[in-house]
């Protein structure tokens, strides 16, 4: 009767052995196949950045500051060709979006330069309107439809336009910038042009 009962704890124990094993490999393939799932599920591509701006010459230009030259328009309170307060001068550039899988902020600001060349920095604005955006000092550019800017609808004209406003204690650089301004009607200023992801808070 003991030798009985050592064989059946000697069963006992190697069935038990057995069963954890099977538990334990069990356990181990479902934990392995739900990671290996996991990764396959949580698979995220990163949005495509493809931006290109070019001026109206064919310069492929970058997000740092660029001289941007800018033509004085036409104004019959003013002399042609001369700077005074409300006169405008305008430039265009082109900004490829195509490709690029995330709406985008555009913000033109004027760069550093020298006041004696050119209106004091405080008295001139730079405003840009953006074909298909907003208009303003930054300009919101959306996604069309969900789907990344194609070739249709990505290529965006972008028109900067510089304005002064009066300011007597620069009345001189103002005029130096007038007699710039009245051989060619162009003024060439430094811009910087910043592109970046729109996040909507």
């Amino acid at each position: 009767m003991a030798k009985n009962e050592r064989r059946t704890r000697t069963k006992r124990a190697i069935f038990v052995v057995i069963a954890l094993l099977l538990v334990a490999y069990l356990i181990s393939s479902t934990y392995a196949r739900y990671s290996t799932e996991g990764k396959a599920d949580g698979k995220v591509d990163i949005a495509k950045w493809a931006v290109v701006m070019t001026a109206d010459n064919g310069t492929t230009l970058n997000s740092t500051t660029q001289d941007i030259t800018f033509t004085v328009q036409s104004n019959t309170e003013v002399v042609p060709g001369k700077i005074a307060p409300a006169v405008t001068a305008k430039a265009e550039i082109e900004l490829d979006l195509t490709g690029t899988e995330v709406s985008v902020d555009f913000t033109p600001t004027i760069g550093a330069y020298t006041p004696s060349t050119l209106p004091s920095a405080d008295k001139i604005t730079l405003s840009s309107a953006v074909e298909g955006g907003t208009v303003g000092s930054s300009n919101y550019i959306p996604l069309v439809g969900n789907s990344a800017f194609t070739s249709d609808n990505g290529k965006k004209k972008v028109t900067l336009t510089l304005t002064w406003t009066n300011d007597n204690e620069n009345n001189a650089d103002d005029t130096a910038t007038g007699m710039l301004a009245d051989e060619s009607r162009t003024i060439t200023i430094p811009v910087t042009l910043t592109v970046q992801q729109h996040i909507n808070t």
